[in-house]
């Protein structure tokens, strides 16, 4: 199809169209996801064209093979197939969906203007589609610096069906804004045009078939104005995701397919846009445009960061985004929140049933007593600054970085994820009583056990006779007690004794597990 020019805009101020006529994809697309940070190499790459984001929530690989072009449509096909790719710990797992992604680094880059983009979205669970912004090659030594997601699909957070669901985000250097809006339609039944109006340094505003969404301004957020690539994934969410996003499962159909039809640019002369081929060059300095800043959003963006050191910032009944710039405390008042912690003296207070409430923080923290706060991970899971998660009483899923992490979980049964590199997994708080936490993915990790409640250990590093792999203790020196078939990890006081053993702990089964892997504190 041939989408009409946008609102403010005529069809002279077209400046770059995609229509995919033919069979094969033309020269402005990569057939894998990279970035400026990348420079233009595939991200975590199989060396067989293959890319991935690679993260915690990613069942998908992609690969050239599931790229295609016909009838004028470029389609991302996500299959049950697995196939073998390399995580963004840099390590070889094998991902059960194998997909398609594409990407304009270093092809098609622009710096503002308005992006419209005709899309019919894949339907099932897991299905997660992506339209998104990087920084490009002409963005210079940037690194990946901003992230404009104009639309991902399969979110679970709005009020109406997951196929209605609009989830737009911004991350930059001044912070992450955005929501997941009940469109009132199937974005899954036809095809709609995603949209975005990029005034650089100033706003941007999302359209979805020429209906505002949401907006951004330079009041509330750091605006880039650099050269930005293209991306568009079929992603697929495995489990980890559930809490958010719907998640791949036996229903999950066998073949998904996202569908794009037509990608268009326009740029008013003499706003200052620019928009570059094959030779990409920085921005150049111009007048930009008159931003419509002054017209209001329809979706409330979230509270805009803080300033004040110590402030207090309120949500609303609804599903907010709160967000300090000091040592703040952030008060969510129902809905699913999401805090934004950048202060180790920030104090995020969340009663108990008030929604599916996340904490992401880009420093060592540790959740308040009396928080109702089901997920606790750090902004960015690929980082390698160590950042060190603590829990409190109830039962939360923590997820840290690929850093050499120091996770505790405190009470509860907590689900755990270092996420690449070496960490190190607390147990301070008292056995029994429903505290098992589950540890995904131990690897070359340590566990710290509390002589004060792992009680006739010896400090340092666990001894040898105190550790034993089976179903239960063989001799009175057995205390610390690995099941290999089911990964049940217990403490037996007094090893064949009177006394129970008492599980603390879940890991996979089947690990090389031996007394180097624990440490008495």
């Amino acid at each position: 199809m041939t989408l009409s020019a946008p609102a403010g805009f005529a069809s002279s101020d077209l400046v770059f169209e995609e229509s995919f006529s033919g069979t094969a994809l033309d020269s402005d697309w990569n057939t894998y996801i990279t970035s400026n940070a990348a420079n233009g190499w595939p991200w975590n790459s199989n060396g067989s064209g293959g890319s991935t984001p690679g993260g915690p929530y990613n069942a998908d690989y992609d690969m050239p093979s599931q790229v295609s072009v016909s009838n004028g449509t470029l389609n991302l096909t996500a299959i049950k197939q697995p196939i073998s790719g390399i995580n963004q710990g840099g390590v070889t797992q094998t991902f059960p969906i194998t997909s398609g992604a594409v990407s304009s680094y270093g092809n098609f880059e622009f710096n503002g203007g308005y992006l419209q983009i005709s899309m019919k979205a894949p339907s099932g669970n897991g299905a997660w589609p992506g339209l998104w912004l990087m920084p490009g090659q002409g963005a210079g030594s940037s690194g990946d610096n901003f992230e404009i997601d104009i639309q991902e699909g399969g979110f679970t957070e709005s009020s109406g069906p997951v196929d209605h669901n609009f989830s737009w985000h911004f991350d930059g250097p001044s912070g992450w804004v955005g929501a997941s809006i009940d469109s009132g339609v199937d974005l899954t039944a036809g095809f709609h045009t995603y949209g975005i109006n990029w005034v650089p340094g100033e706003s941007i505003t999302w359209y979805l078939d020429g209906k505002q969404m949401a907006q951004v301004t330079s009041a509330q957020v750091v605006i880039p104005d650099q050269p930005m690539e293209l991306i568009m994934n079929n992603a697929v969410a495995n489990s980890n995701a559930a809490g958010w996003h719907t998640a791949l499962d036996s229903s999950t159909p066998s073949s998904m397919q996202m569908q794009i039809d037509e990608v268009q640019l326009y740029q008013k002369a003499g706003s200052g846009d620019t928009v570059t081929g094959a030779n990409v060059t920085p921005p150049t300095t111009g007048t930009p445009p008159v931003s419509d800043s002054d017209t209001p959003p329809v979706s409330d963006p979230g509270t805009p960061p803080s300033d004040d050191p110590a402030q207090t910032i309120k949500g609303t009944a609804g599903a907010d985004t709160l967000s300090g710039g000091g040592a703040n405390t952030m008060i969510g008042y129902g809905g699913s929140d999401e805090y934004y912690v950048d202060n180790a003296g920030d104090k995020v207070v969340e009663a108990s049933g008030q929604g599916q409430d996340r904490v992401w923080t880009s420093v060592s923290y540790a959740l308040s007593a009396g928080s109702s706060i089901e997920v606790l991970g750090t902004t960015k899971d690929a980082g390698t600054t160590a950042i060190n998660l603590t829990g409190n009483e109830s039962a939360q899923t923590m997820q840290g970085n690929a850093g050499a992490n120091v996770i505790n979980g405190g009470g509860g049964a907590d689900k755990l994820s270092g996420f690449g590199g070496n960490d190190i997994f607390v147990f301070n708080s008292d056995l029994g009583n429903g505290n098992v936490d589950r540890i995904t993915d131990f690897n070359k990790d340590k566990i710290h056990l509390d002589d004060a409640v792992f009680a006739g250990l010896n400090l340092g590093g666990l001894s040898s006779d105190a550790f034993f792999a089976g179903r239960a203790a063989h001799d009175s020196s057995d205390h610390i007690i690995y099941n290999s078939s089911t990964g049940a990890l217990s403490f037996d006081s007094d090893g064949i004794g009177g006394a129970a053993q008492t599980q603390f702990a879940t890991l996979s089964p089947h690990l090389s597990l031996t007394a180097a892997s624990f440490y008495v504190t």
